[in-house]
């Protein structure tokens, strides 16, 4: 008082002027409480608290074990004291999957590189726009994160975070789910693909800097954030590096979408029942299009782990209230006393038998793009619907919401604020377990050969070569225009775009005109042709000296050849069996890689037995002086030097005798070759429609003996047909289903499918009966697939872009017109490019399936 008097008496002031302070700038990444990470312990600090965080492997299905491991680590594992968040998210970012199966075929070249940007190019665009035209069709990468904190004023100290960590680690690992310690540079990746989700190429944070905040670095500066009473807005600007690299400097394109509408949803209503399997519903239903995720969308159960002391007298006090209440005159008031008298008893049994009750916040975040938020937020509404669940906007309350589904976070002060909400609900341990979002989608093996989308849109690989344990054989059945001649094709493309040896057997021409473009070898059989294929110069004589094994089997795939010359349609007996085996061994024995057919004959004539005779007059037709007898003379000239080689049979479609002994020859050169080569080196016989190819009497043993050969080293037989009951009329096309560890099926007939579940052949439950009748090609958007396999069962889509469609295309009119491209100039792929986006090409895609 006595200084403001001075100064206007004297007009000076005897103290500096002092200036308002600066407002601290409101930003996300001030609300995100991580700071440090201590990479000895694996523990992340934030400001208030300090825990770790696990990424797992998605669930494919539960059952009841998997159901209890679950339940003991809620009730178990984690310490009284400690706060846990599961998240899991469904991510837009699927670049690094795609290009795991793109890179060798760019490496490949030519038709390949073309191949696999084109299809990189549509399904990259599936991130944001439905890729079918039946329900929202978009590609995600399901992802799980186990988070868990402990506060200041916890007891529990960083080495019984530690025991913890490890102890769920090896709870996952005994139902077989991998899992992995999140590090800092994990971490921002995951919070900027939540804000972010719409990035450029190589614009993920390449590491972190630990003399800085963790928090700063995991929200970008350009970020710009609105927030509203029911939604929040998130913009970051949309010019960003496309990986391109021109005159050496970086490519900038424009992303869209670069703005996104975030809402937060909590739950009003549970189910009444709900099991850990039954949360499959809520990332999408595998049977209703219309019901799958319509955007990236954040899953998160929250919850506190209280002493079992406080869930015993809790439960021991709620129990007592109730009964009192219920047994007293307000039960005629309030009806539901006596349920909630019930269920609190139940509760008091199952908290006495280790269960703990638990408090849980569970929310539903969605990132929409602008403009789309209402339609996405009435079809995720209806998703949950379906399931049983209730959910309702949190408003006012997004912000929040949002920190709810960001790890660790619960530990560092949120609790408060949503128990101050009154946002938490009180359930078992046991129920924790049932909620807990860990489901996810097939992601498929570990060899980028075939890329398949799943029905909630998770990338996935597929190889015949995946399984370790069995044999690589495949069967595949598809009824006409159900897409299995392009899946075939896709498979056949798929291998030799990573230079496997692929020998494809066709009888119809739909291979044609990809094995020319592809730079492969197309091989027609005609009697004019000159080819040559006398079984007994298939043999290698310095690996029969060198190997018995090899002469063993070579043995047995000769003799089955000249039985099948001998009887086409019928098997032969053991007298018969006994008489071609006696005589194939002396002509081998005595003529070795110089035996001919005339010489088996005869041999079985000296043997004066009638049978033998019959047999060498059902041998005539392929001797030197019979009609098929300029096949089996001289040298074997078939070539399989190509990585891919197709043999065309329909010339002999009306010979069907000698078709079976063709096709057994070049199974037996198949082979020899693949026996020569590298075991790393994938290889492959594909058959189409196999009942027909495989008839006769000693295929069976014959694709037997060969299907042997194929798993000692490493190959692949290959079957299809249009049925999967057509599998069963023939002996080889049987013999092939029976020695296929793997079994892929597209859309059937419903009578095909009961007709084989009411025959016991295949073993089908309720639900995989059902997976089959939904079996569907939709339009020329994607082609459903069953694939059945060891520890496997997965339905996926094959989708395919203008640029496959036309190289898969049996049209002749199509590939007319890609020779006349070739002719102007063009190379091969420029050509194949340029009828697939020509203004005229709309229907090719239609064409090729």
């Amino acid at each position: 008082m006595l200084s403001r008097f001075v100064e206007l008496v004297t007009g000076d002031d005897q103290t500096p002027e002092r200036r308002p302070g600066a407002r601290e700038v409101p930003m996300l990444a001030n609300f995100l409480g991580y700071r440090a990470y201590n990479p000895t312990e694996q523990l992340f600090h934030l400001t208030r608290s300090k825990g770790f965080i696990l990424e797992l492997a998605p669930l494919i299905g539960a059952d009841e074990r998997i159901s209890d491991i679950l339940n003991s680590i809620f009730s178990d594992v984690l310490l009284p004291g400690c706060e846990f968040q599961i998240i899991n998210y469904a991510s837009p970012r699927i670049a690094e999957k795609l290009q795991e199966w793109a890179l060798p075929r760019v490496r490949a070249g030519q038709v390949f590189d073309k191949l696999a940007r084109y299809r990189l190019e549509l399904l990259r665009k599936g991130a944001w726009t439905t890729l079918a035209g039946d329900g929202p069709f978009h590609l995600r990468h399901f992802r799980v994160l186990f988070a868990v904190g402990v506060g200041q004023g916890a007891s529990i100290s960083s080495e019984q975070l530690g025991s913890v960590r490890e102890g769920i680690i090896s709870a996952f690992d005994s139902i077989n789910v991998a899992s992995r310690v999140v590090e800092p540079t994990d971490l921002i990746r995951f919070i900027d693909d939540v804000v972010c989700p719409s990035t450029g190429a190589g614009d993920d944070a390449p590491d972190y800097s630990p003399f800085d905040p963790i928090n700063e670095q995991c929200v970008r500066r350009d970020l710009v954030t609105r927030v509203e009473r029911d939604r929040l807005i998130l913009q970051a600007p949309s010019l960003r590096p496309s990986g391109v690299i021109v005159d050496g400097a970086p490519e900038l394109a424009d992303y869209s979408p670069h703005e996104f509408d975030v809402r937060t949803m909590s739950v009003r209503y549970f189910p009444e029942r709900w099991a850990p399997w039954d949360t499959q519903k809520v990332i999408g239903d595998v049977f209703n299009p219309k019901l799958c995720l319509p955007c990236p969308v954040l899953q998160s159960i929250s919850g506190k782990i209280p002493a079992a002391d406080v869930s015993e007298a809790k439960a021991g006090w709620k129990f007592t209230r109730t009964t009192s209440l219920a047994d007293g005159k307000a039960a005629k008031l309030v009806p539901s006393l006596k349920t909630q008298s019930a269920e609190w008893q139940h509760v008091q049994q199952q908290v006495r038998l280790g269960q703990k009750l638990v408090q849980i916040y569970y929310s539903v975040t969605m990132v929409s793009p602008a403009g789309r938020g209402d339609v996405n937020e009435r079809t995720l509404k209806a998703i949950y619907k379906a399931a049983g669940w209730d959910l309702i906007d949190e408003t006012y309350l997004q912000l929040g919401g949002l920190m709810a589904s960001f790890p660790l976070m619960l530990a560092d002060g949120l609790s408060i604020d949503l128990a101050r909400m009154r946002r938490f609900r009180t359930v078992l341990s046991a129920n924790v377990a049932s909620l807990a979002p860990v489901q996810g989608e097939y992601n498929g093996g570990h060899i980028p050969h075939l890329l398949f989308i799943g029905r909630r849109g998770q990338p996935q690989f597929w190889s015949p070569f995946q399984n370790g344990a069995g044999n690589h054989n495949v069967a595949i059945a598809g009824k006409s225009g159900s897409g299995k001649s392009v899946l075939l094709q896709d498979l056949t493309a798929s291998l030799a775009g990573v230079r496997a040896k692929t020998i494809v057997i066709d009888d119809g021409r739909s291979f044609e005109h990809m094995a020319k473009a592809l730079g492969g070898t197309f091989t027609e059989f005609k009697l004019s042709s000159g080819i040559s294929i006398n079984p007994f110069r298939m043999i290698d004589l310095t690996l029969a000296h060198e190997d018995e094994d090899y002469l063993v089997d070579c043995m047995a795939m000769l003799k089955a050849i000249v039985s099948q010359m001998a009887r086409y349609e019928n098997r032969l007996d053991d007298t018969e069996r006994g008489l071609i085996d006696a005589a194939v061994n002396a002509v081998w024995e005595r003529d070795g890689r110089d035996g001919t057919v005339d010489g088996v004959m005869a041999l079985l004539h000296e043997a004066g037995h009638p049978q033998a005779d019959d047999l060498a007059t059902a041998l005539l037709p392929f001797s030197a002086k019979g009609t098929y007898g300029p096949f089996f003379l001289g040298d074997t000239n078939l070539d399989m030097s190509a990585d891919l080689t197709v043999f065309e049979l329909s010339d002999l479609s009306s010979r069907e005798e000698l078709r079976s002994v063709v096709l057994t020859a070049i199974m037996f050169v198949a082979s020899q070759t693949m026996r020569k080569l590298d075991r790393q080196i994938p290889k492959a016989l594909i058959i189409d429609e196999a009942w027909q190819m495989l008839k006769g009497g000693a295929m069976a043993d014959f694709v037997e003996t060969y299907s042997r050969t194929c798993r000692k080293y490493g190959s692949s037989l290959i079957t299809a047909t249009q049925s999967i009951n057509d599998f069963y009329k023939s002996g080889g096309s049987k013999a092939a289903l029976e020695n296929s560890d793997w079994m892929v099926v597209l859309q059937q007939k419903p009578e095909t499918i009961a007709d084989f579940r009411k025959s016991d052949r295949f073993e089908m439950d309720n639900f995989t009966d059902a997976l089959l009748r939904s079996l569907k090609r939709n339009g020329t958007d994607y082609s459903d697939i069953l694939i059945r396999g060891p520890d496997t069962q997965t339905v996926c889509r094959l989708v395919l872009d203008p640029f496959s469609a036309t190289l898969y295309s049996s049209s002749p009119q199509t590939y007319a017109r890609i020779e006349a491209e070739v002719e102007r100039g063009l190379s091969m792929a420029e050509a194949i490019e340029a009828v697939a986006y020509s203004a005229s090409a709309a229907p090719l895609k239609a064409a090729a399936q």
